[in-house]
């Protein structure tokens, strides 16, 4: 086989170049202009997943795992959002507000995802004022001086309000939030004349407003030891945990209604109640039988206009016994309420929280280990709210540090 052989005088030959193109310069590649893809094509490119079924993929997923499922693609982040607007109803997270009681500079914040069952650990807000952290119903965080009161009730609790506190110095005084006011009654100091003084800061005018006195019925227990407090539209809503002794006061007449008994079962030693997503309806968490040998935890409706009560549900037993303290007898619980969920614990030990999903009068317990106090928590004042949270409320949380958030599964 003859092999052809390139001839020794062209092996030296410079290579010859179009006139368009400078000896000693490489010839560039001639490219096409690409067209501009549309949205459409770069969600399918983006995504392998795309139409019904990254939809029904999106919708198994918590809240939690949405914000960054929404940072993976323009795809996902318009799921997401589909999700979101289609969710039906989204069960209230409970918030734990973590402050040391020697050092108040120290706190932190902890919130539980009920559909994902995790705790994981936000970042905490802080305020302008130093003091201990209290709250009196649902999404309420404060706290108070003689000189300023400060106040949060958006999810979380990430925007603060700084106002000039009330006229009357008080210590332990009930506290709600309705509408475009500020309500604080009672908890006043033993030198002010009046036990009972009602004031109302309307968040318009910016102006504190002296109001009609607590009834006098609750003249040895105006303080938030002794009472539960809900709101519902333009009302405030004050219970007496040991005597069921019922009252409202009206926002738009600033009057109070004359005081009723929801006592309706003289089994049940101490109540509390809390908001309900019913028009004109809250709820009753009692604990029936006494201290030291507690029968059963049930739940009632409550009709604020002739204030007859539903029963709704009870704790079962095996969960009843987890509430119990065995070393000390439970005098009291405490509620988070919201919508058709409520959130119970005991405040003498909160390593247990069990909740209810009362949605259609049907009662769905549950319970999760708090896995966001150890075994010092006595020496930390614990203060709980809770509150529907969006993926919008998460991305204003996590938005100034861009960090990873810690999670704690819960392990029964």
């Amino acid at each position: 086989m003859r092999m052809s052989r390139t001839p020794l005088s062209n092996i030296n030959t410079p290579p010859t170049y179009p006139n368009s193109i400078k000896k000693g310069t490489i010839p560039q590649r001639r490219t096409v202009p690409k067209m501009p893809k549309s949205e459409k094509e770069e969600e399918y490119e983006e995504a392998p997943l795309h139409g019904d079924i990254l939809d029904t993929l999106i919708s198994r997923v918590s809240l939690l795992n949405l914000l960054p499922a929404s940072q993976v693609s323009t795809a996902w982040r318009h799921a997401v959002s589909r999700s979101i607007r289609n969710r039906k109803r989204t069960n209230p997270w409970l918030i734990l507000h973590l402050q040391n009681t020697r050092n108040l500079h120290v706190t932190s914040t902890h919130a539980y995802d009920p559909y994902s069952h995790v705790w994981i650990q936000i970042p905490h807000v802080h305020t302008q004022q130093i003091s201990p952290f209290r709250s009196s119903h649902s999404n309420l965080l404060y706290t108070f001086s003689s000189s300023k009161f400060t106040f949060s009730s958006n999810p979380i609790n990430a925007t603060w309000h700084n106002i000039d506190g009330p006229r009357v110095w008080r210590l332990d005084p009930i506290v709600a939030v309705v509408g475009s006011h500020v309500v604080i009654a009672g908890g006043t100091c033993e030198f002010e004349d009046d036990p009972l003084a009602v004031e109302v800061y309307d968040m318009k005018s910016h102006a504190w407003h002296t109001c009609e006195s607590m009834p006098t019925n609750f003249k040895n227990s105006a303080s938030m030891v002794w009472l539960s407090v809900a709101i519902s539209d333009q009302t405030m809503y004050v219970l007496e945990k040991n005597s069921c002794l019922f009252c409202s006061f009206d926002l738009e007449t600033m009057t109070w209604a004359n005081p009723v008994n929801l006592g309706q079962d003289p089994s049940v030693f101490f109540s509390a109640i809390g908001s309900s997503s019913n028009d004109n309806k809250l709820i009753q968490v009692g604990l029936v039988g006494s201290p030291t040998d507690i029968k059963s935890l049930r739940i009632w409706e409550v009709d604020c206009e002739n204030f007859d009560l539903k029963l709704m549900g009870e704790m079962p037993l095996e969960m009843l016994e987890r509430l119990k303290n065995v070393n000390l007898p439970i005098h009291s619980i405490e509620i988070c309420s919201m919508g058709n969920f409520v959130y119970i614990y005991n405040p003498s030990d909160p390593r247990d929280i069990f909740f209810c999903d009362f949605n259609g009068y049907v009662c769905e317990w549950e319970w999760a280990p708090n896995s966001a106090v150890n075994d010092r928590y006595q020496m930390e004042r614990l203060v709980f709210t809770c509150s529907t949270v969006g993926i919008d409320d998460l991305r204003t949380v996590f938005r100034t540090n861009g960090q990873a958030f810690p999670v704690n599964l819960t392990e029964k």
